[in-house]
Protein backbone atom coordinates (compact mmCIF):
# COMPACT_ATOMS: atom_id res chain seq x y z
CA UNK A 1 0.00 0.00 0.00
CA UNK A 2 1.81 3.23 -1.29
CA UNK A 3 1.18 6.37 0.13
CA UNK A 4 1.01 8.33 -3.47
CA UNK A 5 -1.21 11.14 -3.49
CA UNK A 6 -1.18 12.35 0.01
CA UNK A 7 -1.69 15.67 0.78
CA UNK A 8 0.79 18.07 1.85
CA UNK A 9 -0.26 19.62 4.89
CA UNK A 10 -0.18 23.60 5.21
CA UNK A 11 0.81 24.36 9.20
CA UNK A 12 -0.61 27.87 9.93
CA UNK A 13 1.17 29.58 13.31
CA UNK A 14 0.03 32.77 15.27
CA UNK A 15 -3.86 31.71 14.90
CA UNK A 16 -5.64 34.21 17.11
CA UNK A 17 -3.22 36.92 15.18
CA UNK A 18 -3.88 36.16 11.59
CA UNK A 19 -7.76 35.63 12.46
CA UNK A 20 -7.20 31.89 10.91
CA UNK A 21 -4.88 33.16 8.30
CA UNK A 22 -7.73 35.06 6.40
CA UNK A 23 -7.12 38.21 4.77
CA UNK A 24 -9.62 40.15 6.96
CA UNK A 25 -8.93 43.20 8.38
CA UNK A 26 -7.22 43.81 11.31
CA UNK A 27 -10.52 44.01 13.31
CA UNK A 28 -11.20 40.58 12.66
CA UNK A 29 -14.21 41.54 10.09
CA UNK A 30 -15.18 38.54 7.73
CA UNK A 31 -12.99 37.80 4.61
CA UNK A 32 -14.79 39.11 1.29
CA UNK A 33 -15.90 36.96 -1.61
CA UNK A 34 -12.60 37.21 -3.11
CA UNK A 35 -10.56 36.46 -0.39
CA UNK A 36 -8.84 32.51 -0.23
CA UNK A 37 -10.34 30.38 1.82
CA UNK A 38 -8.76 29.62 5.27
CA UNK A 39 -5.83 26.86 5.52
CA UNK A 40 -6.99 24.01 7.73
CA UNK A 41 -4.30 22.48 9.55
CA UNK A 42 -4.14 18.37 8.42
CA UNK A 43 -3.21 15.76 10.42
CA UNK A 44 -0.25 13.97 8.27
CA UNK A 45 -0.10 9.89 8.60
CA UNK A 46 3.38 8.63 10.21
CA UNK A 47 3.28 5.00 8.66
CA UNK A 48 5.50 4.41 5.57
CA UNK A 49 5.58 0.64 3.94
CA UNK A 50 9.32 -0.70 3.91
CA UNK A 51 10.59 -3.26 1.28
CA UNK A 52 10.56 -6.47 3.97
CA UNK A 53 7.99 -8.42 3.67
CA UNK A 54 6.71 -12.33 3.99
CA UNK A 55 4.24 -14.89 2.49
CA UNK A 56 2.69 -16.95 5.03
CA UNK A 57 2.59 -20.08 3.61
CA UNK A 58 -0.81 -21.91 2.91
CA UNK A 59 -4.04 -21.37 1.68
CA UNK A 60 -7.15 -20.25 3.34
CA UNK A 61 -5.13 -18.93 6.06
CA UNK A 62 -6.24 -17.74 8.99
CA UNK A 63 -4.10 -16.01 11.76
CA UNK A 64 -4.68 -15.91 15.64
CA UNK A 65 -2.35 -14.43 18.24
CA UNK A 66 0.81 -12.71 17.69
CA UNK A 67 3.82 -12.62 19.93
CA UNK A 68 6.83 -10.44 19.84
CA UNK A 69 10.23 -11.06 21.16
CA UNK A 70 14.28 -10.80 20.84
CA UNK A 71 13.83 -14.13 18.90
CA UNK A 72 11.30 -13.06 16.47
CA UNK A 73 7.67 -13.18 15.46
CA UNK A 74 5.30 -16.08 16.09
CA UNK A 75 2.04 -16.25 14.65
CA UNK A 76 -0.82 -18.57 15.25
CA UNK A 77 -2.59 -20.20 12.61
CA UNK A 78 -4.92 -22.27 10.53
CA UNK A 79 -4.17 -22.99 6.69
CA UNK A 80 -4.73 -25.15 4.54
CA UNK A 81 -1.67 -27.37 3.20
CA UNK A 82 -1.23 -29.86 0.42
CA UNK A 83 -4.83 -30.12 0.59
CA UNK A 84 -4.89 -30.60 4.73
CA UNK A 85 -6.22 -28.03 7.03
CA UNK A 86 -3.88 -27.97 9.47
CA UNK A 87 -2.72 -25.65 13.03
CA UNK A 88 0.61 -24.13 12.68
CA UNK A 89 3.01 -21.68 14.02
CA UNK A 90 5.19 -19.26 11.85
CA UNK A 91 8.57 -18.34 13.06
CA UNK A 92 9.91 -14.78 11.49
CA UNK A 93 12.94 -13.55 12.37
CA UNK A 94 12.50 -9.54 13.19
CA UNK A 95 13.94 -8.30 9.21
CA UNK A 96 11.36 -10.71 8.12
CA UNK A 97 14.32 -11.98 6.16
CA UNK A 98 13.73 -15.52 7.71
CA UNK A 99 10.93 -17.56 8.63
CA UNK A 100 10.10 -21.27 9.75
CA UNK A 101 6.48 -23.43 10.16
CA UNK A 102 6.14 -25.76 13.22
CA UNK A 103 2.79 -28.08 12.59
CA UNK A 104 0.84 -28.34 15.71
CA UNK A 105 -1.75 -31.06 14.27
CA UNK A 106 -5.40 -30.85 12.25
CA UNK A 107 -7.98 -28.49 13.91
CA UNK A 108 -10.89 -29.69 14.70
CA UNK A 109 -14.43 -27.99 14.20
CA UNK A 110 -14.18 -24.00 15.51
CA UNK A 111 -10.92 -24.32 17.16
CA UNK A 112 -8.91 -21.86 17.17
CA UNK A 113 -5.25 -21.33 16.05
CA UNK A 114 -2.67 -21.94 18.04
CA UNK A 115 -1.78 -19.38 20.24
CA UNK A 116 2.28 -18.61 20.92
CA UNK A 117 3.66 -16.73 23.77
CA UNK A 118 7.12 -15.43 24.60
CA UNK A 119 8.56 -16.71 28.25
CA UNK A 120 11.73 -14.47 28.01
CA UNK A 121 13.72 -16.04 25.36
CA UNK A 122 11.34 -19.59 25.31
CA UNK A 123 8.78 -19.75 22.95
CA UNK A 124 5.81 -21.79 23.76
CA UNK A 125 2.63 -22.34 22.24
CA UNK A 126 -0.89 -23.07 23.76
CA UNK A 127 -3.55 -25.07 21.75
CA UNK A 128 -6.60 -27.10 22.27
CA UNK A 129 -6.60 -30.97 21.60
CA UNK A 130 -9.28 -33.89 22.27
CA UNK A 131 -9.72 -35.41 25.53
CA UNK A 132 -8.18 -39.13 25.36
CA UNK A 133 -10.87 -40.43 27.58
CA UNK A 134 -14.04 -39.67 25.71
CA UNK A 135 -12.83 -38.08 22.02
CA UNK A 136 -13.50 -35.01 22.57
CA UNK A 137 -17.43 -35.21 23.47
CA UNK A 138 -17.73 -33.95 26.74
CA UNK A 139 -14.34 -32.77 27.41
CA UNK A 140 -11.17 -31.16 25.73
CA UNK A 141 -7.58 -30.10 27.09
CA UNK A 142 -5.41 -27.31 26.35
CA UNK A 143 -2.19 -28.32 26.22
CA UNK A 144 1.09 -25.72 26.57
CA UNK A 145 4.58 -27.35 25.16
CA UNK A 146 8.02 -25.10 24.16
CA UNK A 147 8.86 -24.50 20.24
CA UNK A 148 12.42 -26.39 19.45
CA UNK A 149 14.48 -25.24 17.11
CA UNK A 150 13.56 -28.46 15.32
CA UNK A 151 9.52 -28.64 15.80
CA UNK A 152 7.06 -28.96 18.77
CA UNK A 153 8.50 -29.53 22.10
CA UNK A 154 7.07 -32.01 24.91
CA UNK A 155 3.76 -31.33 26.13
CA UNK A 156 4.69 -29.38 29.87
CA UNK A 157 1.21 -28.99 30.97
CA UNK A 158 -2.56 -30.16 30.13
CA UNK A 159 -5.29 -28.28 31.25
CA UNK A 160 -8.97 -29.97 31.68
CA UNK A 161 -11.59 -28.01 30.28
CA UNK A 162 -15.52 -28.45 29.49
CA UNK A 163 -16.35 -28.89 26.01
CA UNK A 164 -18.50 -25.71 25.68
CA UNK A 165 -19.25 -22.98 22.89
CA UNK A 166 -16.22 -20.59 24.24
CA UNK A 167 -12.70 -21.53 23.96
CA UNK A 168 -11.39 -18.35 25.27
CA UNK A 169 -8.52 -18.76 27.31
CA UNK A 170 -5.28 -17.11 28.38
CA UNK A 171 -1.50 -17.96 29.55
CA UNK A 172 1.17 -16.28 31.49
CA UNK A 173 4.08 -16.59 33.30
CA UNK A 174 5.42 -14.48 36.44
CA UNK A 175 8.91 -15.99 35.71
CA UNK A 176 9.22 -19.80 36.50
CA UNK A 177 5.33 -19.88 37.23
CA UNK A 178 3.06 -20.35 34.71
CA UNK A 179 -0.79 -20.05 35.18
CA UNK A 180 -3.41 -20.97 32.26
CA UNK A 181 -7.20 -18.88 32.43
CA UNK A 182 -10.52 -20.11 30.85
CA UNK A 183 -14.12 -19.55 30.85
CA UNK A 184 -16.91 -22.26 30.98
CA UNK A 185 -20.57 -22.54 31.19
CA UNK A 186 -22.18 -23.31 34.30
CA UNK A 187 -23.77 -26.92 34.36
CA UNK A 188 -27.22 -26.31 35.75
CA UNK A 189 -27.52 -26.70 39.18
CA UNK A 190 -31.21 -26.70 41.79
CA UNK A 191 -30.81 -25.30 44.56
CA UNK A 192 -33.03 -25.57 47.61
CA UNK A 193 -35.33 -22.76 46.91
CA UNK A 194 -38.05 -24.91 45.42
CA UNK A 195 -36.38 -26.50 42.77
CA UNK A 196 -35.18 -23.12 41.06
CA UNK A 197 -31.83 -23.62 38.54
CA UNK A 198 -29.30 -21.37 41.00
CA UNK A 199 -26.72 -20.96 37.90
CA UNK A 200 -28.53 -21.50 34.43
CA UNK A 201 -26.25 -20.29 31.77
CA UNK A 202 -24.19 -18.44 33.67
CA UNK A 203 -20.11 -18.14 32.85
CA UNK A 204 -17.59 -18.98 35.10
CA UNK A 205 -13.89 -18.26 34.82
CA UNK A 206 -11.37 -20.71 35.86
CA UNK A 207 -7.75 -20.96 36.84
CA UNK A 208 -4.94 -23.57 36.93
CA UNK A 209 -0.97 -24.03 37.77
CA UNK A 210 0.68 -25.00 34.47
CA UNK A 211 2.50 -28.48 35.64
CA UNK A 212 -0.59 -29.04 38.39
CA UNK A 213 -3.89 -30.53 38.61
CA UNK A 214 -5.79 -28.12 41.01
CA UNK A 215 -8.39 -26.37 39.11
CA UNK A 216 -10.07 -22.97 40.88
CA UNK A 217 -12.91 -21.04 39.94
CA UNK A 218 -11.56 -17.54 40.11
CA UNK A 219 -15.08 -15.36 39.43
CA UNK A 220 -17.47 -14.72 42.44
CA UNK A 221 -20.67 -16.49 41.95
CA UNK A 222 -22.55 -12.80 41.48
CA UNK A 223 -20.45 -12.69 37.85
CA UNK A 224 -21.76 -14.07 34.69
CA UNK A 225 -17.77 -14.15 34.19
CA UNK A 226 -16.08 -14.73 30.14
CA UNK A 227 -13.20 -14.10 28.17
CA UNK A 228 -10.00 -13.93 30.82
CA UNK A 229 -6.97 -12.03 30.41
CA UNK A 230 -3.85 -12.65 32.53
CA UNK A 231 -0.80 -10.54 33.40
CA UNK A 232 1.96 -11.22 35.78
CA UNK A 233 1.98 -9.02 39.01
CA UNK A 234 5.46 -7.60 39.99
CA UNK A 235 6.95 -9.31 43.09
CA UNK A 236 5.29 -12.78 41.69
CA UNK A 237 1.55 -13.78 41.40
CA UNK A 238 -1.00 -12.61 38.39
CA UNK A 239 -3.74 -10.50 37.75
CA UNK A 240 -6.91 -11.58 36.44
CA UNK A 241 -9.47 -9.70 34.54
CA UNK A 242 -12.83 -10.92 32.55
CA UNK A 243 -16.03 -9.44 30.97
CA UNK A 244 -19.04 -9.48 33.31
CA UNK A 245 -22.16 -9.52 32.00
CA UNK A 246 -26.19 -9.05 32.63
CA UNK A 247 -29.17 -8.25 30.65
CA UNK A 248 -30.66 -5.41 30.61
CA UNK A 249 -34.10 -7.07 32.04
CA UNK A 250 -33.05 -10.03 33.47
CA UNK A 251 -30.30 -10.02 36.27
CA UNK A 252 -28.59 -13.74 34.93
CA UNK A 253 -30.28 -13.84 31.17
CA UNK A 254 -28.46 -14.74 28.31
CA UNK A 255 -27.95 -12.56 25.37
CA UNK A 256 -28.76 -14.54 21.87
CA UNK A 257 -29.86 -13.41 18.85
CA UNK A 258 -33.22 -11.27 18.73
CA UNK A 259 -32.30 -10.27 22.37
CA UNK A 260 -31.59 -6.90 24.04
CA UNK A 261 -28.15 -6.20 24.54
CA UNK A 262 -26.28 -6.82 27.55
CA UNK A 263 -24.48 -4.73 29.87
CA UNK A 264 -20.62 -5.93 30.06
CA UNK A 265 -17.96 -4.42 32.46
CA UNK A 266 -15.10 -5.78 33.93
CA UNK A 267 -13.44 -7.10 36.69
CA UNK A 268 -9.82 -7.64 38.09
CA UNK A 269 -8.49 -9.91 40.79
CA UNK A 270 -5.44 -10.18 41.89
CA UNK A 271 -3.86 -14.15 42.32
CA UNK A 272 -0.84 -15.93 44.08
CA UNK A 273 1.79 -17.95 41.92
CA UNK A 274 -0.51 -20.56 41.45
CA UNK A 275 -4.08 -18.76 40.97
CA UNK A 276 -5.56 -18.59 44.96
CA UNK A 277 -7.02 -15.37 45.28
CA UNK A 278 -4.56 -12.32 46.83
CA UNK A 279 -7.08 -9.98 47.25
CA UNK A 280 -10.89 -8.86 46.50
CA UNK A 281 -12.31 -9.05 43.13
CA UNK A 282 -12.39 -5.07 42.05
CA UNK A 283 -14.79 -3.89 39.68
CA UNK A 284 -13.54 -1.58 36.57
CA UNK A 285 -16.14 -0.35 34.65
CA UNK A 286 -19.38 0.77 34.86
CA UNK A 287 -22.21 -1.95 35.39
CA UNK A 288 -23.85 -0.09 32.87
CA UNK A 289 -21.30 0.36 29.89
CA UNK A 290 -20.95 -1.78 27.25
CA UNK A 291 -17.37 -3.09 27.48
CA UNK A 292 -16.65 -4.93 24.30
CA UNK A 293 -13.08 -5.90 24.91
CA UNK A 294 -10.03 -5.03 27.35
CA UNK A 295 -6.07 -5.35 27.44
CA UNK A 296 -4.11 -5.94 30.77
CA UNK A 297 -0.74 -4.03 31.30
CA UNK A 298 1.58 -2.50 33.87
CA UNK A 299 2.82 0.66 35.06
CA UNK A 300 5.11 -0.25 37.84
CA UNK A 301 2.91 -1.39 40.50
CA UNK A 302 0.19 -0.17 38.78
CA UNK A 303 -2.41 -2.46 36.87
CA UNK A 304 -3.86 -0.51 33.68
CA UNK A 305 -6.75 -1.88 32.35
CA UNK A 306 -7.56 -0.36 28.61
CA UNK A 307 -11.70 -1.04 27.91
CA UNK A 308 -13.31 -0.71 24.52
CA UNK A 309 -16.95 0.78 25.62
CA UNK A 310 -19.37 0.74 22.72
CA UNK A 311 -21.65 3.07 25.19
CA UNK A 312 -21.49 6.10 23.09
CA UNK A 313 -22.85 9.55 23.86
CA UNK A 314 -25.07 10.08 21.22
CA UNK A 315 -26.47 7.42 18.11
CA UNK A 316 -23.62 6.92 15.78
CA UNK A 317 -20.97 8.78 17.58
CA UNK A 318 -19.08 5.18 18.14
CA UNK A 319 -17.44 3.65 20.82
CA UNK A 320 -14.67 4.97 23.25
CA UNK A 321 -11.61 3.62 24.42
CA UNK A 322 -10.81 4.34 28.46
CA UNK A 323 -7.84 4.11 30.41
CA UNK A 324 -8.31 2.82 33.61
CA UNK A 325 -5.31 2.38 36.78
CA UNK A 326 -6.25 0.03 39.34
CA UNK A 327 -3.47 -0.09 42.65
CA UNK A 328 -3.08 -3.18 44.64
CA UNK A 329 -4.61 -1.33 47.65
CA UNK A 330 -7.97 -0.61 46.99
CA UNK A 331 -7.42 2.94 46.22
CA UNK A 332 -10.26 4.71 43.85
CA UNK A 333 -9.79 4.01 40.10
CA UNK A 334 -8.89 6.39 38.22
CA UNK A 335 -10.21 6.69 34.66
CA UNK A 336 -9.67 8.85 31.63
CA UNK A 337 -10.82 8.88 27.88
CA UNK A 338 -7.73 7.60 25.14
CA UNK A 339 -10.34 7.86 22.83
CA UNK A 340 -13.15 9.47 23.65
CA UNK A 341 -15.43 8.55 20.27
CA UNK A 342 -15.91 7.86 16.78
CA UNK A 343 -14.14 4.40 17.45
CA UNK A 344 -16.00 1.79 14.75
CA UNK A 345 -16.97 -2.21 15.55
CA UNK A 346 -13.59 -3.63 15.38
CA UNK A 347 -11.79 -4.58 18.47
CA UNK A 348 -8.91 -2.21 19.00
CA UNK A 349 -5.48 -3.74 20.11
CA UNK A 350 -2.44 -2.54 22.42
CA UNK A 351 0.16 -3.47 19.73
CA UNK A 352 2.39 -6.11 21.34
CA UNK A 353 6.09 -5.69 21.70
CA UNK A 354 9.40 -6.28 22.62
CA UNK A 355 10.02 -3.54 25.05
CA UNK A 356 10.02 -3.50 28.83
CA UNK A 357 6.36 -2.84 30.34
CA UNK A 358 6.79 0.64 30.84
CA UNK A 359 8.24 1.44 26.95
CA UNK A 360 5.87 3.51 24.74
CA UNK A 361 3.54 1.20 22.66
CA UNK A 362 1.34 1.81 20.29
CA UNK A 363 -2.38 1.69 20.03
CA UNK A 364 -3.93 0.69 16.88
CA UNK A 365 -8.19 1.28 16.08
CA UNK A 366 -10.44 1.58 13.20
CA UNK A 367 -13.53 4.18 13.03
CA UNK A 368 -16.58 4.09 11.78
CA UNK A 369 -15.56 4.47 8.38
CA UNK A 370 -13.12 1.60 8.75
CA UNK A 371 -10.56 4.04 8.60
CA UNK A 372 -7.11 2.96 10.78
CA UNK A 373 -5.94 5.15 13.31
CA UNK A 374 -2.52 4.58 15.47
CA UNK A 375 -2.10 6.75 18.78
CA UNK A 376 1.21 6.76 20.45
CA UNK A 377 1.19 5.72 24.14
CA UNK A 378 3.80 7.03 26.51
CA UNK A 379 5.01 4.67 29.51
CA UNK A 380 1.73 3.60 31.79
CA UNK A 381 -0.55 3.79 28.30
CA UNK A 382 -0.84 7.58 28.64
CA UNK A 383 -1.78 9.23 25.02
CA UNK A 384 1.23 10.78 24.25
CA UNK A 385 0.01 12.26 20.65
CA UNK A 386 -3.40 12.71 18.67
CA UNK A 387 -4.02 9.53 16.77
CA UNK A 388 -3.67 10.18 12.76
CA UNK A 389 -5.37 8.04 10.38
CA UNK A 390 -2.91 5.56 8.16
CA UNK A 391 -3.66 4.89 5.01
CA UNK A 392 -1.45 2.90 4.33
CA UNK A 393 -2.59 0.78 7.07
CA UNK A 394 -6.23 0.46 6.00
CA UNK A 395 -8.00 -2.48 5.70
CA UNK A 396 -4.46 -4.54 7.64
CA UNK A 397 -3.88 -6.01 10.74
CA UNK A 398 -1.35 -4.43 12.84
CA UNK A 399 -0.14 -7.14 14.63
CA UNK A 400 3.24 -6.21 16.74
CA UNK A 401 6.07 -3.19 17.13
CA UNK A 402 9.53 -3.38 17.86
CA UNK A 403 10.61 0.12 19.65
CA UNK A 404 11.31 3.01 18.22
CA UNK A 405 9.20 3.08 14.98
CA UNK A 406 8.82 -0.59 13.49
CA UNK A 407 5.39 -1.88 13.11
CA UNK A 408 4.50 -4.88 11.90
CA UNK A 409 1.26 -5.80 10.22
CA UNK A 410 -0.94 -8.67 8.09
CA UNK A 411 -1.96 -7.38 4.86
CA UNK A 412 -4.72 -9.61 3.31
CA UNK A 413 -5.39 -11.42 6.63
CA UNK A 414 -8.84 -13.15 7.75
CA UNK A 415 -11.16 -11.03 9.34
CA UNK A 416 -12.09 -11.08 12.95
CA UNK A 417 -14.94 -13.68 12.67
CA UNK A 418 -12.14 -16.39 12.34
CA UNK A 419 -13.26 -17.65 9.20
CA UNK A 420 -11.07 -18.62 6.08
CA UNK A 421 -11.91 -17.04 2.92
CA UNK A 422 -10.80 -19.20 -0.29
CA UNK A 423 -7.42 -18.78 -1.92
CA UNK A 424 -6.62 -15.86 1.11
CA UNK A 425 -2.78 -16.02 1.26
CA UNK A 426 -1.74 -13.13 3.89
CA UNK A 427 1.67 -11.09 3.66
CA UNK A 428 3.76 -9.90 7.11
CA UNK A 429 4.81 -6.19 5.93
CA UNK A 430 6.92 -3.65 8.20
CA UNK A 431 6.30 -0.60 8.10
CA UNK A 432 7.99 2.64 9.77
CA UNK A 433 6.12 5.13 12.02
CA UNK A 434 8.11 7.59 13.74
CA UNK A 435 6.21 8.82 17.12
CA UNK A 436 8.77 11.37 18.28
CA UNK A 437 8.02 15.26 18.41
CA UNK A 438 7.99 16.50 14.71
CA UNK A 439 6.92 12.73 13.74
CA UNK A 440 3.75 13.12 11.27
CA UNK A 441 0.83 13.47 13.22
CA UNK A 442 2.46 14.33 16.37
CA UNK A 443 0.81 17.37 18.62
CA UNK A 444 2.19 20.15 17.29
Amino acid sequence: MSRAGLATAVWCTGLAACGACGKGDPGGAAPSSSSPPPVVAETLPRCRGEAQRLAVPGEDVVVGDVAIGDGGLLLGLIRVDGGKRVASVMRASLDLATSSVVDVGPPLGDDPPPSPRWNGSIAYVSFIARHSSDAGARSRELHVARLEAGGLGKVEAKVLQQADESTAFDVAWDGANGLAAWDEDAPFAVSGDGGRPAFEGRGFVKVQALGAETRRVASPESSDAESPRLIARPGGGFWLGWLARRSEDEPYAVEAPGEKRAFRWVEVVPLGPSGEAAGPVRRVTSEKGRAASFELALHGSELVVMVQDELSSAEGAGARIVRHVVRDKGEPIESSDVVDGGVGQALAEIVPTVAASGAARWLAWTDTSERTHMTPLAAGLVASGRGATEPSLDGARVVAAHPPDVLYALVGAAPDDGEAREGRRPELRRFVCPSGPGAPGADR
